[in-house]
């Protein structure tokens, strides 16, 4: 017969191994692709024109359809990709990285998509209480993911979230974790907190 203890210990052991695989690795910018990085650092932002490095990224983009049919299309197919890499990725998930400053705000709850890459996906390059500015991997976190975050940040100010406009910049071709050629767009997305 096994010792309680034995089997609490086992127990024990094995919930917290369970526990650490699955949560993400907090890292600070350095070494980072955003590291020193502004809101300016990508030049003009734009609130009406968002340039994809990879077209295919880009799906709103099909010229048969209607604004509407387009703008429906992008978010089913946005939920559906986060939807499968969330369950496909939950075993990588121990190796996903997270931006410490997103976690401090009480953000990373906002950013669903798990990690391919040896860099988080988002991080916030500045915020004050009236702004918040993001850097993102536009790839995986698309617009409305960091708007859904801004509007958690300005809300916890009593605030309403005014989108200001993002810029990107199409980085070298990356490697996946597992291996395949990745194209990115990387975006700096900022939002103003304004007054209800």
């Amino acid at each position: 017969m096994k010792s309680p203890l034995l089997v609490l210990l086992a127990a024990a052991l094995l919930t917290g191994c369970a526990s650490t695989a699955f949560t993400p690795t907090e890292v600070n910018p350095i070494g980072m692709p955003y590291e020193g990085l502004n809101e300016n650092s990508y030049g003009p932002r734009s609130t009406t024109l968002f340039r994809w490095c990879d077209p295919q990224d880009d799906l709103s983009n099909s010229q048969n359809l209607s604004p509407e049919a387009r703008a429906k299309i992008t978010k089913f197919a946005s939920d559906v990709g986060i939807g499968v890499g969330t369950t496909l990725g939950k075993p990588l998930q121990g190796m996903t990285k997270i931006d410490t400053t997103l976690v401090s705000l009480g953000l990373a709850d906002k950013i669903r998509a798990p990690s391919d890459s040896n860099h988080p996906l988002v991080a916030v390059l500045s915020h004050a209480d009236d702004s918040i500015v993001f850097w993102h991997s536009a790839k995986y976190v698309r617009l409305r993911d960091v708007g859904e975050a801004a509007q958690a940040y300005c809300a916890k100010r009593q605030r309403a979230p005014l989108y200001r406009g993002s810029a990107t910049r199409c980085p070298a071709l990356e490697r996946g974790l597992a291996g395949q050629t990745i194209l990115n767009t990387y975006a700096i997305s900022a939002y103003a907190c304004t007054g209800r």
